[in-house]
């Protein structure tokens, strides 16, 4: 029998037929057989994934077209001789390439992470004998054994299993340990509920069993993982637009430089001078600054957003955060704190409970009056039963936390609550498992040997012939049974996980031996407990906003519908039309039927790491951008497959964070949407400075084309003149706007459309607007100056180079919001773009008035009329943007 086409189906064979599959069997395999299996499955290691080198990160960054582009402009720089121009590009360019690869030389460390997971050494059957042997040295069909406190080494099939319990939250995202049995399931079982099955990487919290490996490395549960995040990265949005903007941009530039080449040359001026010009145009006509504002932009927001709990792992997620559509969140430890609470009690009447987490403060409330516990016989004496058939502990340690099994520090948490006086010694316990789906513990009271018992209410009932009823004991009948059931179906609606608990003290000749058959009969029902792993208390806030934002949040959990909707309907994520989808449905349906679901869907329950990644997908082709958050390693797959991962700090594993391009330090989902907001601020600001910069690119090619092109006017700018206007309009005023505020409606609009490029149409239509009023302005004063007469074209260029810039100058103001007025902006408030536009200006003056830099530039002295001319022609720039900006904000009231 093939053993590696059964893998999938262990759990759901006879034992017996696993090990004739597995040619093996209870004693084991002999260290010869194990030896000749090795080479054949391999060791039991997770793929070493072959690491780049540093050099070959740092070559990569070159590989960016907007940085081949600005290597070849200092080229052309080094080969006109303007050498300045030169090592600012190189500065720009080496800039940019050292903060991508300290960004990325940490990125790839996910393998190693969930290696960590892997226990070094493993007990095995080998020979007939007890061995310990190293976990790469596993093979299927050995036998391991397993105790509480061992990691899982390999995924085994369970041959016994003595109240074996384990913790697969970081697998399966469930935070509550999983009973484990031998008993044969059915084929189509999920992973989350494979109870005859351990897992690789799993923590066995509870009792003893003995487990043949079924699947070694990469054929394990968390194998499949490793190779999903093995899955190539897409490239990021805004990589993908920027090289599109960068390979149009060089075409429109070249093509204008050839063409004044071509036109000087058939005009009879000296080739090589139009030679100069012509590069001078490429390097003026391609803004080096943008990938360096971008860059900058980045870094500068990844440090407000780590001040705020959000650690980007690489530059381009902050911008692809902004412009999520959908966040893709794990339920537990995420959306939920991933501690259990006792929420709601049942005695003789429901009585609820305030609190949340392992904190051990609340209140007591029953028909919404607040009771004292104290003075509730019957209520304290339900909270004892919890607090005594324990075996957790809780403990506060700079913050509380517990110790054992997170459903009985629930118990023990709700008794603290009511400050409980009394322990009693135990002197025997009846460990809970499977079958009798109770717990019993002895202990010395004052009314003697007394058993505390918890269970399921359906077993718990067929057991109790008593009831305490408001702290008097009678005999229970029927219609209290009813009662009971009734009272768990209800707490059952609401998602709560619900336990029984009874007591019984024994005569001086009763029960002579401690066994459940003896102890667990003849028992007095004390009550009902329901808890649950409750939401963050700052989710449902949350998760309004990014609703107002236009952002879809999906719950995507390995619980069932029932719990996960009650979930869902509490924080506001299911509403009428929101839909929750089952693991074993996405399974039945094909990928374009799944998209479909995927428009209506808000959760996906019993989903496993395969789904995670076929519902993103889905979302994908639906046009979204997509953010997945998570802590556990089944997470990351869909973390390395998003458009942005989101891991926790706190509570992640290694290999989520690793697998992750940002992570949230506090562990709260509000973090998220703070990072989304300074997502949408730094692509704002990106927009901003590619408007701005545009628009003095495309006023230089303009302005020389019409003068010298078209109407065969002289160049009205020398070639250092052009490089010049470059270096002062750019960086200074571009690096300003980098840190320009949030707009205020900045969370109240839709997320801008996926594909829609970096300068929208609207956009677009403004730059070029305003760099038609630049050259066509910058025009008119360079032919007002009379350039045709020699002794005037000097003064005329000069005009026409501090026009220019003081063009440039009154629209970085401007481009500070790109719809609403400067003047509501307030003209003061960006301190950091007014000291950048005083350093401009400062530059401009030295070029025009100090002698050294006149000869250098062939600049003029300008008077007073000449600055009033250039002032109040720049000014429109201003007036423009204005009439601009208030018909967008107007069109849909002037359409009517």
């Amino acid at each position: 029998m093939d053993s590696e086409g059964l893998r999938e189906k262990w759990h759901a064979f006879d034992i017996e037929k696993v090990f004739e599959a597995l040619k093996s069997g209870r004693q084991g395999l002999s260290s010869a057989d194990a030896k000749n299996r090795l080479p054949a499955y391999g060791p039991n290691e997770l793929p070493k994934k072959k690491r780049i080198s540093p050099a070959g990160i740092f070559l990569s960054q070159f590989k960016n077209y907007l940085v081949l582009i600005l290597i070849g402009a200092a080229v052309i720089s080094a080969f006109i001789g303007e050498m300045t121009n030169a090592y600012v590009i190189l500065v720009i360019i080496l800039f940019i390439s050292v903060l991508g690869f300290v960004q990325e030389y940490k990125a790839e460390r996910a393998m190693e992470a969930l290696k960590k997971m892997v226990s070094p050494e493993a007990r095995v059957l080998r020979d007939g004998a007890v061995r310990k042997i190293p976990v790469r040295k596993l093979v299927p069909g050995d036998i391991i054994l397993i105790e509480a406190g061992d990691r899982v080494p390999a995924d085994a099939r369970l041959v016994e299993a003595i109240n074996l319990e384990t913790i697969e939250s970081a697998l399966t995202g469930e935070s509550h340990p999983v009973s484990k049995s031998t008993n044969v399931l059915r084929e189509n079982t999920p992973v989350a509920e494979r109870s005859n099955m351990i897992f690789m990487g799993t923590i066995a919290t509870r009792g003893n069993g003995m487990a043949v490996v079924g699947g070694t490395g990469t054929n394990t549960q968390i194998g499949s993982i490793a190779q999903m995040i093995q899955a190539e990265e897409e490239e990021p949005p805004l990589k993908v637009k920027f090289d599109e903007l960068s390979k149009q941009l060089a075409r429109i530039v070249l093509l204008a430089s050839f063409v004044i080449l071509l036109t000087g040359y058939l005009r009879g001026q000296d080739l090589f001078h139009m030679l100069i010009v012509a590069a001078a145009l490429a390097v003026a006509g391609i803004p080096e600054a943008l990938p360096f504002i971008v860059t900058v932009t980045l870094a500068l927001g990844t440090q407000r957003m780590a001040r705020r709990h959000a650690i980007i792992r690489r530059l381009p997620a902050v911008e692809t955060l902004g412009s999520a559509t959908v966040i893709c969140s794990d339920k537990t430890g995420t959306i939920t704190r991933g501690e259990m609470t006792v929420r709601k009690l049942y005695t003789d009447a429901f009585i609820e409970v305030t609190g949340s987490g392992y904190i051990p403060d609340g209140e007591f409330y029953r028909d919404d009056k607040k009771i004292d516990p104290a003075g509730d016989k019957h209520l304290k004496e339900l909270l004892r039963v919890g607090m005594l058939c324990n075996n957790s502990h809780l403990e506060h340690n700079g913050g509380w936390r517990v110790i054992g099994d997170p459903t009985e520090g629930a118990l023990l948490v709700a008794a603290k609550k009511a400050n409980p006086d009394e322990k009693y010694p135990r002197i025997a316990e009846l460990p809970f498992d499977s079958e009798r789906k109770l717990m019993s513990t002895l202990h010395m009271t004052p009314r003697g040997i007394t058993a505390f018992i918890k269970g399921a209410p359906e077993v718990m009932l067929g057991l109790c012939t008593r009831i305490c009823d408001k702290g008097t004991i009678r005999p229970i009948n029927s219609e209290d049974k009813e009662r009971i059931l009734d009272a768990n179906r209800a707490m059952a609606k609401d998602a709560l996980r619900v336990l029984a608990f009874a007591e019984r003290t024994f005569g001086p000749e009763e029960c002579r031996e401690y066994t459940a058959e003896c102890v667990e009969q003849n028992l007095v029902f004390m009550g009902l407990m329901g808890m649950i792993d409750p939401p963050r208390e700052e989710v449902i806030d949350s998760i309004a906003r990014c609703k107002s934002a236009g952002i879809k949040v999906v719950m995507i959990t390995g619980d069932n519908k029932l719990t996960a909707a009650a979930v869902g309907r509490t924080i506001g994520l299911l509403d009428e039309d929101g839909e929750v989808l089952e693991g074993g449905e996405i399974e039945k349906m094909s990928d374009d039927e799944l998209s479909i679901a995927a428009r209506t869907a808000s959760i996906y329950a019993r989903a496993e790491p395969g789904h995670k990644l076929r519902i993103i997908d889905a979302l994908k082709r639906n046009g979204h951008i997509v953010a997945m958050t998570g802590d556990g390693v089944n997470d990351a797959p869909a973390l390395k497959k998003a458009d942005i991962g989101i891991a926790m700090g706190l509570s992640g594993t290694d290999v989520a964070k690793e697998a992750s391009d940002m992570v949230i330090t506090d562990d709260n989902f509000a973090t998220i949407v703070h990072a989304v907001e300074e997502g949408r601020r730094i692509y704002d600001n990106i927009r901003k400075g590619a408007s701005y910069l545009l628009s003095i690119t495309f006023a230089e090619v303009a302005v020389l084309f019409l003068s010298f092109v078209v109407l065969n006017y002289p160049l009205p700018l020398t070639p250092l003149q052009i490089l010049y206007v470059n270096l002062v309009t750019e960086e200074f005023p571009a690096l300003g706007l980098s840190v320009e505020p949030a707009s205020r409606n900045i969370m109240s609009r839709m997320p801008r459309h996926p594909k829609e490029p970096i300068l929208s149409n609207r956009i677009l239509l403004y730059t070029l607007i305003m760099a038609s009023v630049f050259f066509l302005g910058t025009f008119a004063l360079f032919a007002y100056s009379e350039p045709e007469h020699p002794q005037n074209l000097q003064v005329a260029q000069t005009t026409a180079f501090a026009a220019l810039i003081i063009f440039g100058l009154f629209n970085a103001m401007n481009c500070r919001d790109l719809t609403g007025s400067i003047f509501r902006t307030g003209v003061f408030t960006n301190k950091k773009l007014l000291l950048a536009l005083s350093c401009s200006i400062t530059a401009m003056l030295f070029a025009i008035y100090w002698e050294p830099m006149q000869g250098i530039f062939r600049t003029a002295h300008l008077g007073f009329e000449a600055w009033v001319r250039i002032l109040l022609v720049a000014w429109t720039a201003v007036v423009v943007a204005e009439v601009m900006k208030w018909v967008f904000r107007n069109r849909h009231r002037l359409s009517m």
